[in-house]
């Protein structure tokens, strides 16, 4: 089948880089996938406290304005540090989660790079794949085809059986060891005469001397 079937050798070398890259991508998937959910539940982490801080800003700006009302200046100068003290903790949550969603983006564009190579991956595979068995097929068909040209016949010299095509123009009637026996009995001679080769046969009674050329030049003198 390798040798006499390049195709499938072909066909089954793009299934296996197929499945290397379909590895390849299910691999940096499994390696990406952690750091997503952990950026993801960072993330939420820093909405909490985004949460608690503007809630405590939103109390610290109503005592303000309690303080003021009750003319407790020295009340509404802390609550205004505290205010303060929020807001810039609240900006820093900000950056922070602006850095996690930029590195969240990147992850979730490596993600998507790596599930479309995944994908085209398995789409390769599956052609390669349907290819294989079609070619597969199509060379069973071809062998069962070339098999039923072919049928048996025995030696006549020893009775050895003999495979040939049945589109041959000559069915053979002895096996090729009795056919070398055949070849081996024809021996070459010198014509007497002209010393031209003579082929015999060693079983013949009598081994010609004269050339069929010569003996033709004899009868018409």
């Amino acid at each position: 089948m390798r040798s006499s079937a390049p195709e499938l050798e072909r066909l089954r070398s793009e299934k296996e880089t197929a499945q290397r890259e379909i590895d390849s991508a299910k691999a940096q998937l499994d390696r990406i996938s952690p750091q997503r959910n952990a950026y993801r539940g960072q993330i939420q982490s820093i909405n909490a406290t985004i949460a608690d801080l503007k809630q405590r800003i939103n109390s610290e700006r109503a005592a303000i304005g309690i303080c003021k009302a009750a003319r407790d200046r020295i009340s509404a100068d802390t609550h205004r540090y505290n205010l303060q003290s929020y807001q810039a903790a609240l900006q820093e949550q900000y950056s922070i989660k602006n850095s996690y969603f930029s590195q969240m983006n990147m992850s979730r564009s490596e993600f998507d790079s790596a599930l479309n190579s995944l994908r085209a991956a398995k789409e390769r595979k599956q052609r390669a794949q349907e290819a294989f068995n079609t070619r597969l097929s199509q060379l069973k068909a071809d062998r069962e085809a070339e098999a039923q040209k072919w049928r048996e016949t025995r030696c006549k010299k020893c009775g050895q059986s003999i495979r040939y095509r049945i589109d041959w123009n000559r069915v053979p009637d002895l096996c090729p060891s009795c056919r070398q026996q055949e070849r081996d009995k024809w021996r070459e001679t010198p014509c007497r005469v002209c010393g031209r080769a003579i082929r015999y046969n060693v079983e013949w009674a009598h081994i010609p001397g004269v050339c069929k050329s010569c003996k033709e030049a004899r009868r018409f003198h």
